[in-house]
């Protein structure tokens, strides 16, 4: 079984209100972040809430499926680090997890299915990429969950996945944005923005081989 976990515990500083719950398609940012990745073959899709996580739960529209979980981070204002943690927890036996953000706009479906059907057993990262930059969602292997929750603050997996750069399985998939300010939210809108530069730089070194 692969499981998703979706980032969405932040306090939308940036953006000066609860960004889950802006206007999107598909009703909300949270709801429109989701949509994808239930359209994917996953056993189980955790949702990591924190900040202001009644309104978000109740507010946000997300569909009714029995794979959904939602949880509270309680610790969410120590970073992305401890919001990892806490849905590590509910993804049970699964033998993957797909790391994805609840802010993120312009992952589409197929995009999904692509990053889910590079992972295999023995394979320990498969990322997507655009433009020469690594986006999300990112599969990370079982083997590399105690990594991730010995990651602290606000950086996530990004510092897995430099160190397993040259063993991951790059997939390439459509541009995707973040939206983390009111001027991210309004272009994103009113469809001016580019996304190609959302993400982190490939890594230097060996490129791994492109196998999907």
């Amino acid at each position: 079984m692969i499981a998703a976990l979706v980032l969405a515990a932040g306090g939308s500083r940036r953006m000066g209100r609860t960004k889950m719950l802006l206007p999107a398609a598909g009703g909300t940012l949270l709801a429109s972040a989701l949509a994808p990745l239930l359209e994917a073959p996953l056993g189980r899709v955790v949702v990591v809430l924190g900040h202001e996580a009644e309104a978000v739960r109740h507010g946000s529209a997300l569909p009714a499926d029995a794979r959904l979980r939602i949880v509270v981070n309680e610790a969410w204002s120590e970073g992305l680090a401890s919001s990892i943690r806490r849905g590590l927890e509910e993804c049970g036996d699964a033998e993957a997890v797909l790391v994805a953000l609840g802010d993120q706009v312009g992952r589409t479906a197929a995009d999904v299915h692509r990053i889910v059907e590079a992972w295999r057993p023995g394979v320990p990262l498969v990322v997507p990429v655009h433009g020469g930059r690594a986006g999300h969602p990112v599969a990370f292997a079982r083997e590399l969950w105690d990594e991730l929750r010995g990651q602290g603050g606000d950086v996530g997996g990004r510092e897995v996945v430099k160190r397993h750069w040259h063993r991951a399985v790059l997939v390439e998939c459509g541009p995707a944005a973040d939206l983390d300010t009111p001027e991210d939210y309004e272009a994103w809108r009113q469809a001016r923005r580019s996304a190609s530069g959302e993400g982190l730089p490939r890594p230097d070194g060996e490129k791994p081989p492109e196998r999907r």
